[in-house]
């Protein structure tokens, strides 16, 4: 009669355990007898670069401080001076708000040739009633905004219109 699988006796995990204790055990020798077991001792000369490392790093900054904060020359022979940051940046800011958007680069098609900026028309007066109208296709070029995306077609505007109506109804 031959045993069941069930019945066979169960192997014991031990020897994985004795291993893995036997393993560790070699590795954290090895890190010991690797390290040299005696605690590094510090350099009096590494203490006085480390000073000195700090004291020059101080005077950096505050010198690049000082000029980042300040007015003053920057090369006085070709007449170029310096002026805070802080201000600088609104200036920035205040000439870039003052000045219209425009692509960065030229549009073209697949030729090289530029294409002309297409327009979305705006509604000359918008009906009160239907804030979300749509703009009619009708409307003068003047008025319109100048965008970079594909025209919009009349008849999509008819039937965009006429779902919305449907939809308010």
């Amino acid at each position: 009669m031959q045993p069941d699988s069930h019945n066979a006796p169960k192997k014991s995990g031990a020897w994985f355990v004795v291993l893995s204790l036997v393993l560790i055990s070699l590795f954290l020798l090895a890190a010991l007898s690797l390290r040299g077991g005696a605690e590094a001792s510090i350099d009096p000369e590494e203490i006085e670069r480390d000073t000195y490392r700090t004291k020059t790093y101080e005077e950096v900054t505050a010198e690049e401080t000082q000029k980042l904060t300040t007015y003053g020359w920057a090369d006085q022979a070709a007449g170029t001076v310096r002026i805070p940051i802080d201000i600088a940046m609104k200036r920035v800011l205040a000439d870039l708000n003052s000045k219209k958007p425009a692509p960065a680069y030229p549009v073209v098609d697949n030729a090289g040739e530029p294409l002309p900026p297409t327009t979305l028309p705006v509604p000359a007066n918008p009906a009160p009633s239907d804030p979300d109208a749509l703009p009619d296709a009708s409307s003068s070029g003047a008025e319109s905004a100048n965008v970079l995306s594909a025209p919009v077609e009349d008849s999509a505007l008819k039937s965009a219109k006429n779902k919305k109506t449907q939809k308010a109804q």
